[in-house]
């Protein structure tokens, strides 16, 4: 697949699927590490930071150095303790919007509609139609948002699309999850049935169930680069970029959602029956005492066990693709642990409120407000439904999931403070040089 496209008149780079393999030959590595080590023995003696040109930071594995050894450390907590709390609360505050529209009797407007039955599958085309649109223009978005120079109002439209992209997939997931709720049967086993096939078909499909894993351990940071341009399994050279995004969102947005729905559906009910069902608090607790256990082993394990694996040598060598896939499941069941400990929590908590209680849907609007807020000023709003394409990570901390918004933010950061100062010396020396004119 070419790794590049010329569209507009301008070159741009192809959005590279979330999960595509980046692997490269030792020859490969050999240089870039070459490279890496002659420049910066000639740009600096005194640091022992190991840094790379911002040019082209995915060039570049940096393996040691403290600025790795504490994004390494700090990624996951900040991931799992500040910023998934705010990703729940977003999503819990939209889901219980969309159930009280649909669920409260004294909504007229819902009751007298002359096909009731009809509007779930109305609900969920809307999402479909909104996604197909979101599809079919990201490469329009992506060009017209490169050629502006307003820093403030292309973060305006990036939040605005984030924000309709989360809410789209809320509106998705209520709408067929409620559906799958009403009109199929409410056996426990047969739920973990179909949510267990779900899971073979994911695998199937795509050869791997990374695309079942969510946040905590997927987070993405805002912006353009990673949040408009949808990335694809499929080689699409061949073929038109407007049949290449339909085929795209057909792919993810009816196969691979509707399976990740069963997934998750028949999993959560699993827990739902059998960890303490009449006591809510004390299963949130459970959910979240074997959760985060199970999330940090397995984010400060990513980059140590394609190097020191605990299994025999035979089964290693011979069967990586199953050992991977065994950790891609246990960070799937991971994930539910989490969610469903929050989201309890939530509903114990916050959903009990007296302005809940009250005023449910503007409550819940608030709530989706404050945490969307607050996420957009850690430059993390994305989150909500994670990045769209890859995200470079130059030190390689997380190889299997996606999970360097740290990085990025200290580099944006960084990359800021460089220009201001450079902005600052040039005013200063700008007199001087008039002087000898």
């Amino acid at each position: 697949m070419s790794e590049a496209i010329n569209y507009n008149d301008r070159f741009r780079p192809r959005a590279q699927s979330l999960f595509e393999n980046r692997q490269r030959t030792y020859s490969e590595l050999t240089i870039s590490l070459l490279d890496r080590f002659l420049t910066s023995r000639k740009l600096t003696n005194i640091s022992n930071e190991t840094t790379a040109p911002s040019s082209d930071e995915c060039e570049f594995i940096i393996r040691n150095g403290t600025r790795r050894t504490i994004f390494f450390i700090c990624q996951p907590l900040i991931a799992g303790l500040l910023v998934f709390p705010l990703l729940i609360l977003f999503w819990q505050a939209g889901w219980n919007c969309m159930v009280e529209l649909l669920g409260t009797p004294t909504r007229k407007h819902w009751a007298t509609l002359p096909n009731h039955w009809a509007t779930l599958p109305i609900l969920y085309m809307m999402a479909q139609v909104i996604f197909l649109l979101i599809y079919l223009n990201q490469d329009r978005l992506y060009d017209y948002l490169h050629k502006r120079k307003n820093k403030l109002f292309i973060s305006i439209i990036l939040q605005c699309h984030n924000f309709l992209t989360s809410s789209t997939y809320i509106l998705q997931w209520v709408s067929m999850w409620t559906i799958w709720d009403r009109y199929t049967s409410a056996d426990w086993l047969l739920m973990l049935i179909v949510s267990i096939a779900a899971i073979l078909a994911v695998i199937a499909i795509m050869g791997h169930p990374c695309d079942l894993v969510c946040a905590p351990f997927i987070l993405s940071y805002d912006s353009i680069e990673y949040n408009i341009r949808i990335g694809s399994p499929f080689v699409t050279e061949k073929i038109s970029e407007c049949l290449a995004h339909f085929l795209n969102y057909i792919f993810y947005e009816f196969i691979m959602s509707l399976l990740s729905i069963l997934a998750w559906r028949g999993s959560y009910t699993l827990l739902d029956v059998f960890l303490y069902p009449n006591s809510p608090r004390i299963s949130a607790a459970l959910s979240l005492c074997l959760g985060y256990p199970l999330y940090f082993l397995l984010m400060y394990t990513q980059s140590y066990s394609d190097k020191a694996c605990l299994l025999p040598t035979f089964i290693y060598l011979n069967y990586p693709s199953f050992i991977q896939t065994i950790r891609h499941l246990t960070a799937f069941f991971t994930c539910i642990l989490l969610w469903r400990g929050f989201w309890l929590l939530f509903d114990e908590d916050i959903a009990t409120m007296s302005l809940a209680k009250e005023s449910p849907c503007l409550f819940y609007i608030l709530c989706m407000s404050i945490s969307f807020f607050i996420l957009s000023l850690m430059r993390t709003a994305s989150s909500i439904n994670g990045p769209m394409s890859h995200m470079s990570d130059r030190y390689d901390l997380f190889p299997h999931y996606p999970n360097c918004y740290l990085i990025h933010w200290f580099n944006q950061m960084e990359n800021a403070d460089e220009t201001a100062s450079d902005s600052s010396r040039n005013t200063t020396i700008e007199p001087y040089s008039n002087s000898f004119l």
